[in-house]
């Protein structure tokens, strides 16, 4: 019997290859929102410590130019967190359409390898079959074998 040939290989390796590639992308795009989160984090400390050292100033009394500076560096801080935060949420969006992608990808290659399965399973069902035909006609060949020993040729 002729050896195994699945003639959707290249498809099949296509499918593979590209969701390989979309797992990369997507373990880039949680990198990617991992290290946004960490920005927001930073900022929302840094907003943190000018809302301390605002607080601060205005316990120790200082002059109303120095609570007008502080104040604005207190509105800077805000904007970063907020724009960091819009930027983590980007990212957020981000992962998600690539997880979406990744799903479909697998769903295809899982779709091929099923059908793969398949006609592997049905090809050794064949091979088997007919490698119990062969050894069949073989044990019948021997049964009516003319030189086939009896049992009084053995004494």
């Amino acid at each position: 019997m002729k050896q195994f040939r699945f003639p959707l290989q290249p498809l099949r390796v296509v499918r593979e290859h590209k969701e390989q590639t979309v797992r990369e992308r997507y373990a880039g795009t949680l990198r990617a929102c991992e290290e946004a989160a960490g920005r927001v984090q930073t900022a929302s400390v840094e907003l943190t410590g000018g809302w301390t050292n605002l607080c601060e100033k205005l316990a120790a009394g200082v002059t109303g130019h120095e609570l007008l500076r502080a104040r604005a560096w207190c509105n800077v801080l805000e904007l970063r967190v907020k724009e960091r935060a819009a930027a983590l949420e980007q990212a957020r969006y981000a992962v998600d359409a690539v997880w979406q992608e990744l799903m479909r990808a697998t769903r295809e290659r899982e779709t091929l390898d099923r059908f793969f399965d398949k006609r592997r399973r049905s090809y050794d069902r064949a091979l088997q079959q007919q490698e119990q035909k062969a050894a069949d006609e073989i044990a019948i060949q021997l049964l009516q074998s003319p030189l086939r020993l009896s049992p009084t040729a053995t004494r």
